[in-house]
């Protein structure tokens, strides 16, 4: 009794530890905007496309109902989660509360010359309608916003704005003239890592507001524009 409750044990590990790396792949191609928002999945494609049985799929999809990345529908399989102007507004609402605050309490206490690393990778690193370039460039973008975070000694805070920076990252996939207008607003980081580097937070935290809302800005115009662009699957 006892060996056949440690094989179901096993089994049960082993089932929930494939779906967690389904969960991880599946939800980095949402992010990514492999699965564009309001596009339709079931198990079965999902369990074809990743090369294992429904079961893991099944795991993963649940966990990614609980993010809301995913939306079930009863007897219709799991629709991605739509994105809206009133979703994509109050995410950069919310980056407007917590980030120059953050900003504020980092002053003379960030990594100034690994700031400026990232800073050069996001100046150099983007070539509108390359998608790798465009994956590459959001990340290290989001890199450069969390270590500020992180910089203000709050491991909450970081990790709260690190998912609002996954969600404003299914946006930026989507965008097609994004990415030709970023450099427009770069100085705004510039700015940002003089009044840093100086210790001076009241600045620091002018500079992060501004930058949010003109990046804030540029979205909700494409957005409103309807420049989106559905990416393909390589």
């Amino acid at each position: 009794m006892a060996s056949k409750l440690r094989g179901k044990r096993k089994i049960a590990t082993a089932a929930s530890s494939l779906g967690e790396e389904i969960y991880q792949r599946i939800r980095r191609d949402i992010i990514g905007c492999v699965f564009v928002p309001g596009e339709s999945c079931s198990e079965s494609q999902l369990a074809d496309l990743y090369g294992v049985g429904k079961a893991p799929v099944r795991w993963a999809l649940a966990a990614l109902s609980r993010e809301r990345l995913v939306i079930a529908r009863p007897r219709q399989g799991h629709t991605v989660a739509p994105l809206s102007i009133e979703s994509v507004n109050e995410v950069f609402g919310v980056r407007l509360i917590l980030e120059p605050v953050a900003a504020r309490l980092a002053a003379g206490r960030a990594d100034i010359a690994l700031l400026n690393q990232l800073q050069d990778r996001i100046t150099a690193g983007i070539r509108a309608g390359d998608r790798r370039s465009e994956r590459r460039w959001v990340e290290v973008n989001n890199a450069f916003h969390i270590e500020i975070t992180r910089a203000a000694g709050n491991e909450r805070l970081t990790q709260i704005v690190a998912t609002l920076l996954e969600e404003s990252q299914r946006t930026m996939h989507l965008l097609t003239f994004v990415f030709e207008r970023v450099k427009s607003i770069g100085g705004d980081h510039r700015d940002l890592i003089e009044a840093l580097a100086r210790g001076d937070g009241p600045a620091a935290e002018r500079v992060a507001s501004r930058h949010l809302e003109n990046s804030r800005r540029l979205m909700m115009d494409a957005l409103l524009s309807g420049a989106t662009a559905v990416p393909r699957r390589s």
